[in-house]
């Protein structure tokens, strides 16, 4: 509603009710006629066939005359810029009683604005006329109605004038505060006060802040005092009162917490950052952390300073070897919520975990015992070594890819040191024992499938019983732990059932007999060359293989992976159109290790080919349709970070060689110098053909590099992953709703204290068949907030007792009805969409705030 409207709104109504007139007169005596844009008004009403008649002190007879004897036809508003006189004194007054009820035009601007407005209260009506100028522009009026609240009172006029005013989301206090900060910092020459002040006291802004925050006025840079108060409940909460920098007190210290945690978790959090870090130095809060040990900050997460005890600590304990894994795993996890672990210190705990859990394996290998058989040595290393090998590759390039990690390079030296030197020597130790116990004169362990069976194990099985397509990935080096990664990465996949198996690769383990040895049909020779012989048919180049493959399933094709994964749907399609069976090569990480030139970045490869082949199986099941993917390798490999000791280098092998490398030769009367053993050959059928590899870690002094190595008998070379992906659809397809269950525990859902624990228990542990719940948490009332808002994972994998979790939850300070029922909401946000996963009655008895 406005004044033309108004306006118009009256000649409609004079017009309808005196029926025997065509035309319409109608006064207005305007008193602010110095602040009026009587030109638009005009305009507007000449459209509508509407005169505009302006009156004063010497034309009054004369507007007599026009009204009544020469123009009786048209219609007319007759403006007077003044007061309206008496009746007994205004000359006119004839014509405007005439004129009817509608006939006169009372411009109250306020009453007008107050309609638009949507404002009955007459209580506000004093407040809008105080700050009339506030409401002459039409944007700062578009804006105010979007952010009135319904049926308002003064409070929401004052706040949503402020909100106006300070560009805010909302009248919130919370918004309110963070938008002065936003654009004006925390100091008390703050400009956006000036704009404040043009049109609304600033102290009304900052006794609604204080007033919401439970704070006395501090006139003394009042603003900052403001959020040294809030910060200081945040810090408050979970530290004891001998470390704390004064008293700022708060009568509602939950909503100050819950305040600072929200405001982290917004867009917006840089701006608190600043002020986080300012408070940190203006309180000398480095200095009272170094005075204590850490674990009287464990559960503060206020500043950043914190975070750097608590990592600086836990380091310490790795170099002195004094770390109870059992307990840090406790306290990184209560770290793991922390605002500061999330942004500034993520890279060093993604360090400090994995090498925690190194600890932890290093604990547990250093309590065994020598295995008593191959078939043990195998367990053992397929169940629980390789983990040892899969961490230390992860916290090497943690750290080598990592920003300011500088500060862990002794702690690097010694997880280095202890893996090169201590558990790849007694690993060797162990596969020296068996290797010479058992496995020289027959290369064979227990109930393990053979790599040269590959085929007949797997892939036949298929061809022969279904007529499903099958790929098969075979990426070079791929050792074991990088399989079992990769399979746990695939694991997590909706639409997918996933199987690791393993295999004990030919030896010696390089790649031209590991790569025969996944053909179909059976090794039949070695020439002087090197190459290697499937059923008389050199293995040697994609075409030879195809020539095999082809022997036994006339269709089949072999191509190199990543060209096929390149090519377009069509183009793919006349690769694979009605092929039975898909080899596809992929050459990453022996191309890199290979290399002294670049064998120090064999575990980026590593990482760069669990990559690809994420990719490629994605490619093949998105594009192609793939239902069965089989992925293995040729052969494993050893890395060393360090330079190779000399004890660890043997003499190069004599006689006539048909291929070797740092770990083996082949051929004929081979020389077997100190450090090397001859194995035989006679399980691929090869009885003429002598192998001579490396024992433990030693390499013969041939030429390339000496860090990455492959060739002999370490389950790092040795032991292959075989991952079976199937793809499933339909009923058979896996929903997101396979995770564990999550209940709350508590036995009496009261609430009694602003602050409360609440039990949570994971009812399954986390495993191939149940993925881990990731659940957000918070309480509400009537559809509002009332608590923080927590995010919880529940990802625990070991017996009942380890699958309780405790939270803290803060409700927000206020006169709460006793009895009254709020709900504890939670929140499935562990796929790619949010949904209710349940919710919790709990009643309210809080006698007091």
């Amino acid at each position: 509603m406005n004044i033309i409207e108004e306006l118009l709104r009256l000649f409609k109504e004079q017009l309808a009710e005196n029926k025997a007139s065509s035309r319409v007169i109608v006064f207005w005596y305007d008193t602010q006629s110095e602040e009026r844009d009587l030109g638009a008004i005009k305009q507007v009403l000449h459209n509508e066939g509407i005169h505009v008649w302006e009156l004063n002190e010497n034309n009054l007879f004369r507007t007599k005359v026009l009204l009544e004897l020469e123009d009786k036809e048209n219609s007319y508003l007759v403006y007077a810029p003044f007061a309206k006189p008496k009746d007994e004194d205004n000359f006119l007054i004839d014509i405007l009683l005439y004129c009817g009820k509608f006939g006169e035009f009372q411009a109250d601007e306020v009453a007008i604005k107050m309609k638009e407005l949507r404002l009955d209260n007459l209580s506000v009506r004093p407040l809008i006329e105080k700050h009339w100028s506030f409401f002459k522009s039409q944007k700062r009026v578009a804006k105010f109605k979007k952010l009135l609240p319904n049926t308002p009172n003064p409070d929401h006029v004052k706040q949503t004038m402020l909100a106006v005013l300070l560009n805010a989301k909302s009248i919130h206090p919370q918004d309110l505060l963070k938008s002065v900060i936003q654009f004006g910092g925390i100091r008390q020459s703050n400009e956006v006060f000036l704009q404040i002040e043009k049109y609304i006291d600033s102290s009304l802004f900052f006794e609604l802040i204080e007033d919401y925050f439970g704070i006395k006025p501090n006139e003394e840079n009042r603003l900052f005092s403001i959020m040294e108060h809030i910060v200081f409940q945040h810090y408050t909460f979970q530290v004891d009162a001998k470390l704390l920098p004064g008293t700022y007190p708060s009568t509602v210290p939950n909503i100050c917490k819950v305040f600072i945690d929200d405001w982290l978790k917004s867009d917006k959090r840089g701006l608190l950052e600043d002020i986080l870090n300012e408070l940190e130095r203006h309180w000398g809060v480095g200095y009272s952390v170094e005075q204590y040990t850490y674990q009287a900050f464990i559960r503060c997460d206020t500043f950043p300073v914190i975070e750097r005890k608590i990592l600086d600590a836990l380091c310490e304990l790795f170099i002195t070897e004094t770390v109870v894994p059992s307990e840090w795993k406790g306290i990184l996890g209560v770290r793991s919520k922390s605002y500061w672990y999330k942004t500034r210190f993520h890279e060093e705990y993604e360090l400090v975990e994995k090498v925690l859990k190194f600890y932890e394996q290093k604990t547990l290998f250093e309590k065994e015992s020598p295995p008593s058989n191959s078939a043990k040595w195998y367990e053992n290393y397929t169940t629980q070594h390789y983990v040892i090998d899969q961490l230390y590759r992860q916290i090497y390039v943690t750290f080598v890819n990592g920003t300011n990690l500088d500060k862990y390079e002794e702690l690097m030296n010694r997880v280095t040191f202890w893996y090169e030197v201590k558990y790849l020597t007694i690993l060797s130790k162990y596969t020296d024992n068996v290797l010479d116990k058992e496995l020289i004169a027959k290369w064979k362990v227990s109930g393990v499938v053979a790599q040269r069976h590959f085929y007949s194990t797997y892939i036949r099985p298929i061809i022969e019983g279904t007529r499903e397509r099958v790929f098969v990935i075979i990426s070079d080096a791929l050792r074991y732990e990088a399989g079992q990664e990769l399979a746990d990465k695939f694991g997590q996949r909706v639409n997918a059932e996933v199987k690791l198996s393993s295999m004990q690769a030919t030896l010696p383990t390089y790649t031209q007999v590991g790569m025969a040895a996944l053909l179909s049909g059976k090794i039949t020779d070695i020439s002087l060359d090197g190459q290697v012989y499937v059923d008389g048919i050199s293995t040697k180049g994609i075409q030879n293989r195809n020539k095999i493959l082809q022997m036994h399933e006339p269709d089949s094709i072999a191509l190199n992976m990543e060209q096929f994964i390149s090519l377009n749907k069509e183009n793919g399609q006349e690769y694979i159109r009605g092929k039975r069976i898909v080899y596809l090569y992929h050459d990453n990480i022996d191309a890199v290790g290979d290399s002294s030139k670049t064998e120090r970045y064999t575990f980026e490869a590593v990482e760069s080919t669990i990559e690809r082949i994420q990719v490629a199986v994605r490619k093949l099941t998105g594009t192609y349709e793939a239902v069965r993917i089989f992925m293995t390798t040729d052969h494993g490999f050893l890395y060393q970070t360090s330079e190779v000791e000399k004890y660890q280098k043997a003499d190069g092998v004599k006689g006539t060689i048909f291929d070797s490398n740092r770990r083996f030769a082949i051929g004929t009367g081979l020389t077997v110098p100190e450090g090397a053993v001859k194995v035989s050959l006679d399980y691929l059928g090869l009885a003429d053909i002598e192998a001579v590899i490396a024992k433990g870690l030693n390499r013969f002094t041939a030429g390339g590099g000496q860090r990455f190595v492959h060739g002999g008998a370490m389950p790092q070379e040795s032991i292959v992953p075989v991952i079976e992906y199937r793809q499933v659809k339909g009923k058979a397809r896996k929903s997101e709703q396979e995770r564990v269950n999550v209940r709350v525990s508590s036995i009496q859902k009261v609430i009694t204290s602003y602050q409360l624990v609440v039990p949570f228990f994971q009812e399954e542990k986390v495993s191939s068949e149940l993925y881990k719940r990731t659940l957000r948490a918070a309480f509400y009332r009537n559809g509002e907030r009332i608590s923080n808002e927590l995010t919880i994972t529940f990802d625990a994998t070991g017996d009942v007792s380890t699958r309780q979790t405790e939270v803290v939850f803060h409700l927000l300070e206020d006169r709460y009805k006793t009895g009254d029922v709020c709900l504890l909401r939670l929140e499935d946000v562990s796929g790619r969409t949010t949904e209710l996963y349940s919710e919790e009655e709990f009643e309210l008895k809080l006698y007091s705030i």
